[in-house]
């Protein structure tokens, strides 16, 4: 004979069971965790020497940024001189599934970055402004 309340209570457990697989945490917005500057960077975006604040006039200068998050997004670089002229305005979409990396990076132009202090700022769909100055001046050689 078939026991309708056992069963009754064990078909209700599978389906609260089941429900409650299918209730994941719900999936963070992409936020910038980190925006490091560096003249060198992995296939992975990080900056394989570290964060720096000068740069040499021949460097290709990177901005790596770290995002935590998940979803579609939209990441910007503005890249200014010491004057305030804007040396370039990029953006890329991202629609990460994990904390990762992008980069955007500027190259040096014939003859060299001119001298001075320069600025990134880095946005994330048009808000999370992350600005990073830099300076690019001679450099010794040891």
């Amino acid at each position: 004979m078939i026991n309708w309340s056992r069963t009754k209570a064990a078909v209700t457990a599978m389906v609260l069971v089941v429900g409650m697989a299918g209730c994941s945490k719900p999936a963070e917005p992409v936020k910038i965790t980190a925006v490091d500057l560096t003249h060198e960077i992995d296939e992975h975006n990080e900056t394989r020497s570290g964060a720096r604040e000068t740069f040499a006039p021949t460097s290709t200068i990177y901005a790596s940024i770290a995002t935590e998050g998940t979803g579609p997004a939209t990441l910007a670089a503005k890249w200014t001189d010491p004057s305030g002229k804007v040396l370039s305005d990029e953006k890329k979409e991202i629609n990460p599934t994990k904390a990762q990396r992008s980069e955007f990076h500027i190259a040096p132009p014939d003859g060299g970055h001119p001298l001075g202090r320069y600025k990134v700022v880095v946005t994330l769909n048009g808000g999370g402004t992350r600005t990073r100055e830099f300076e690019v001046r001679v450099t010794e050689h040891h």
